[in-house]
């Protein structure tokens, strides 16, 4: 039963800890669900731009495409130009050799090299093979018995004599070869020579072809270049010219008329690059108007390009600008009355928003200021009441100690700004008796424990609370401090609890709580003791 309910506590975990990593799975995959959603958005977003942008660059590269095929064949007809080039050399070349074709000639000659290093080796393996022969005839003659042997020497010897006849003439061919391999070889080192002298001169061909090419490539930039700069200028003059049209500016025209002015539309720049269109027609239009300078001061007509133009530009900017401001500081408000009517009435909304603000300001001063001075009668009534008393409390507590037969030491509150009390601190002075003034920070542990509680009690003179605890204050205090401590406290109004070590202090209290350590249980005890029935007169 045991063991069932044990293996069923088991499951259940098992079963919780699983919710809770599928549980835990669910939430990383929503986290991640809503990552990826965050990312499909933003790629979304960014499609969408790069859809817009790939619209805006079509123009662009429609004519980078048609460029591009410009360039390729150029580029074309200069490899074969090179082609045509390198070809001619070779023709001159092969002239002066006497033979028809030189790359013909060195394809042929490397055959014939390939071949008779072929046939050179396979001499040289029939070579190894007869030397071969021969040295087992000799074994073989060598292991025959003397009367075979003798029988058998005139066929050995004419064997042996063609085989050395036909490794002589071997050998002869095997020679032959060999010369002719040398020739060959040096053709080859000749041809090797000339090869190298044509490739160094194919290089230099091909690296001029590349600065050519490179050449060309920055010359096309630089009329890209040029031309964008040109339609941008153009697209300017056209905003000029349309901006004069929509401002009625008359502009002194030589060609073109205020009929071709009126003529241009409003449409965007990025069509007006198609061919046949009517964007085409617009950009022709722009181009015949032509403007008359005759108007402008010589020094001023001279001043076409350069640093001159450009100041020029931004003289004539100036005096625009400088005549804007004084056609908009010239016309007239028309609806300066109706601003005014609603400025007004913001006015008067105004005052009566601040008349209102300011009465309650006032209010709320008034109550600020009763709360003010009712918080000073208060301080000030409890502040005269414990200055007042502190001096007799302290004279008590410090009267015929340390073996004195005196009246007691004097304690003094002063207020360090008597108008507003509580933008400054008090000041707590205490003078034990027998001695001269001094710090409070100067006195020793036991009188200033004295202090405080002279200081304690006058506060609870004021207002006496229903009980008060002491905890340990009679550690610094000697044996007639402690006796005149235990006397005052004694004679209180309020219950006090002590919490003391000083049978000279608790002696005096009319019951005693012990806490004490019980080692065999390890526990703390308690003793409670009434001595109310143990205190006479002359108890201690």
């Amino acid at each position: 039963m045991h063991a069932g309910e044990s293996s069923g506590g088991v499951n259940v975990t098992s079963l919780e800890g699983e919710v809770r990593r599928l549980e835990a799975k669910s939430v990383e995959a929503e986290a991640r669900l809503k990552s990826c959603q965050d990312q499909l958005n933003t790629k979304v977003e960014e499609l969408r731009q790069s859809e817009a942008a790939l619209e805006a660059l079509t123009p662009q590269v429609s004519r980078l495409v048609g460029e591009e095929s410009k360039v390729r064949d150029e580029q074309r007809h200069f490899e074969e130009h090179v082609g045509n080039k390198v070809s001619g050399y070779f023709k001159r070349l092969s002239a002066a050799m006497g033979v028809d074709d030189v790359r013909k000639v060195e394809s042929e000659w490397r055959h014939e090299k390939e071949i008779a290093e072929a046939r050179g080796d396979e001499l040289a393996r029939q070579l190894r093979n007869v030397r071969a022969e021969v040295s087992m005839l000799e074994e073989s003659l060598s292991e025959f018995k003397p009367g075979v042997a003798n029988a058998q020497v005139p066929k050995l010897q004419q064997e042996l004599q063609q085989q050395q006849e036909k490794e002589t003439s071997m050998a002869a061919a095997a020679e032959e070869f060999t010369v002719e391999i040398r020739g060959l070889e040096e053709k080859l080192r000749e041809s090797t020579l000339e090869e190298r002298d044509k490739d160094r001169i194919l290089s230099r061909l091909r690296q001029e072809s590349k600065e050519k090419r490179q050449q060309l490539m920055a010359a096309e930039k630089r009329i890209a270049d040029m031309g964008s700069e040109k339609q941008t200028l153009m697209d300017a003059r056209e905003d000029i010219l349309r901006q004069s049209v929509l401002e009625d500016v008359e502009i002194p025209l030589l060609r073109g008329g205020f009929s071709a002015l009126q003529d241009l539309p409003e449409e965007p720049r990025q069509h007006r690059r198609e061919p046949g269109s009517k964007a085409a027609t617009v950009m022709d239009n722009t181009a015949a108007i032509l403007i008359d300078f005759g108007s402008l001061p010589a020094e001023k007509q001279a001043a076409s390009s350069g640093p001159a133009a450009k100041m020029l530009e931004e003289e004539y900017r100036s005096e625009i600008e400088r005549l804007r401001v004084e056609l908009k500081r010239r016309s007239p408000n028309l609806k300066a009355i109706s601003q005014m009517q609603v400025v007004m009435e913001n006015v008067q909304n105004v005052s009566l928003e601040a008349d209102v603000a300011r009465r309650e300001i006032e209010e709320i001063e008034a109550q600020f200021e009763a709360v003010r001075k009712s918080r000073r009668a208060k301080f000030t009534d409890c502040f005269d009441k414990v200055a007042t008393v502190i001096s007799g409390i302290y004279q008590k507590l410090t009267a015929n100690t340390a073996g004195l037969h005196a009246d007691g030491g004097s304690a003094y509150l002063d207020l360090e700004d008597t108008q507003e009390p509580y933008n400054g601190g008090i000041k707590f002075t205490a003078m034990p008796p027998a001695k001269r003034f001094r710090d409070m920070h100067l006195l020793s542990g036991g009188e200033k424990t004295l202090a405080a509680m002279a200081l304690l009690f006058a506060v609870h003179s004021y207002q006496k609370p229903p009980f008060m605890v002491l905890d340990e204050v009679d550690a610094a205090l000697d044996a007639n401090n402690v006796r005149a401590l235990a006397a005052y406290v004694e004679q209180t109004d309020c219950q006090t609890i002590v919490i003391s070590l000083k049978d000279r202090f608790f002696v005096r209290s009319e019951a005693l709580v012990g806490v004490w350590k019980n080692k065999p249980e390890e526990t703390s005890g308690v003793l409670t003791l009434d001595l109310t029935k143990y205190l006479p007169g002359d108890a201690q």
